[in-house]
Formats: structure tokens, C-alpha cells, sequence
């Protein structure tokens, strides 16, 4: 398998970011029956741009190896994508897509010529099934703790106090999955040696706690997923 973070070298041309115009980074990850598949980031607006059909190409090492790409590149901002987002190939319009994988919806943009999709980084963990909503009881618990957090897909504030979802794109919010990391990490053969190292009580724990303060009033933290990342990575990655 091509490392995370291998770069291709084949004179393919440079993909614009659709979101900011900014080139995007070009990494490549194991592929379904041979070879690589070669994916374009822009981690500032945490996006993935793939060409028809490379998300379903990826091997369950190569989703494995995405998610900790998006917790190692983590960006310390986040631009807001913009309402309108044209094709990088083309330049069309990209019309915004609701998929439903098993049971698990999620959303892209996609080219109508067929060039291919963005993909923001909550909806790709989300199709993959790292990401669920939390409970009434999490919930709860957050709300004790923390005041507001960053919607996970679009990056607006979130208010505990009176929304249990985001206001401006309808997301409920949500947190990674530790059982569904653990089923991933157990899919690959080669990486059985790593799900023994992964604590699920202790990472939902850590997911749900947030740091300490001394003044004890409310925390107001980041993203959820986004901060989970670390957590999840730094038990696999040991």
C-alpha cells in the first residue's frame, strides 16, 4: 500500500479546490483489487475532491488510512465553503446530493456530467460509519459541561443551551463512532495487532470529556468529530 501522504508524480494536472481556488493536496491510498487511488484535499476547507466512483474504490486500509490523513493534515482553521461550488474539471455547477449507505445518510456535491464529487470530511465520515448522533444522555452530559460547539459539516457555532442541531445547515450533532472505528480497524488483517491497543469505553469516555478549566464555568470547545480525531488516532497510530 502507497503511504498516506505520498504524492503523485505522474503529471496529472493540479486540482483547483472548489471551495477556495486553492491548488489541493494529491495523496493515494490502497485500491480495490490492485493499485492506488489518488485523492485530492483541501484541509483549510475540509473537503475531498474524488474523480467517478474513487470512494468506492478504496480498500478498507486505504478508509483507515484517510482517517488518520484528516486527524495528521488537521487544518487550525476552517474556511466556510461557499453556497455555490463549480466542478474542477469542468466548471458546472455541483449540485448538492443526498446518499444513503446502508442506513446512514449523508451528502456530497457532484458534478452532473459525471467528473466526479466534493466530499466535505463529516460526510465522508459519515458514509464510512465512523460518525452517529449522540444520545438524549450524551447530550445531556455535554450540556453540563460545554456551552457551545462547531458543527461538525459546516463549521457554524452550535448553542447547547437551545439546539441540539446546527441552524444554518440542519446537521444534528454528532460524534465518532468507537465501535464503528473498532469494526473498521478489525476489517483489516493487517492491522488486527492494532484493534487490541483500542480502549472503547476509555475513547467514548475521552470523546465526551472536555478539557478542564479552572474557573468552572461552561467550555465552549471546537468540533466534535474533528476533535475526536486525535483521540481515535492516537490509540490506533501507538
Amino acid at each position: 500500500m502507497t503511504p498516506a501522504g505520498g504524492a503523485r508524480n505522474d503529471g496529472d494536472r493540479v486540482t483547483s479546490c472548489p471551495g477556495c481556488g486553492a491548488d489541493m493536496q494529491r495523496l493515494e491510498f490502497e485500491r480495490q483489487q490492485v493499485g492506488v487511488v489518488a485523492l485530492d484535499f483541501c484541509f483549510p476547507c475540509q473537503v475531498i475532491w474524488f474523480d467517478n466512483f474513487e470512494s468506492l474504490q478504496l480498500t478498507p486500509g486505504g478508509i483507515l488510512e484517510v482517517f488518520k490523513t484528516l486527524h495528521e493534515q488537521r487544518a487550525s482553521t476552517r474556511n466556510t465553503l461557499p453556497a455555490l461550488l463549480n466542478c474542477p474539471r469542468c466548471q458546472a455547477r455541483l449540485a448538492l446530493t443526498h446518499d444513503l449507505q446502508h442506513a446512514t445518510h449523508f451528502t456530497y456535491f457532484r458534478c452532473e456530467f459525471g467528473h466526479g464529487r466534493l466530499t466535505p470530511f463529516f460526510q465522508f465520515l459519515l458514509e464510512k460509519n465512523f460518525v452517529r448522533p449522540v444520545t438524549g444522555a450524551e447530550l445531556a452530559d455535554l450540556k453540563a459541561k460545554v456551552r457551545q460547539i462547531q458543527c461538525s459539516n459546516c463549521g457554524a457555532p452550535v448553542d447547547l443551551e437551545h439546539d441540539s442541531a446546527c441552524r444554518y445547515c440542519g446537521s444534528p450533532i454528532s460524534i465518532l463512532d468507537p465501535g464503528a472505528v473498532a469494526k473498521t480497524v478489525n476489517a483489516l488483517n493487517t492491522a488486527q495487532a492494532r484493534l487490541n491497543t483500542v480502549d472503547v469505553d476509555r475513547l467514548a469516555t475521552a470523546l465526551l470529556t472536555p478539557p478542564p478549566r479552572d474557573t468552572g464555568a461552561p467550555h465552549i470547545m471546537g468540533d466534535l468529530v474533528m476533535t475526536g480525531l486525535a483521540v481515535v488516532a492516537a490509540l490506533l497510530i501507538r
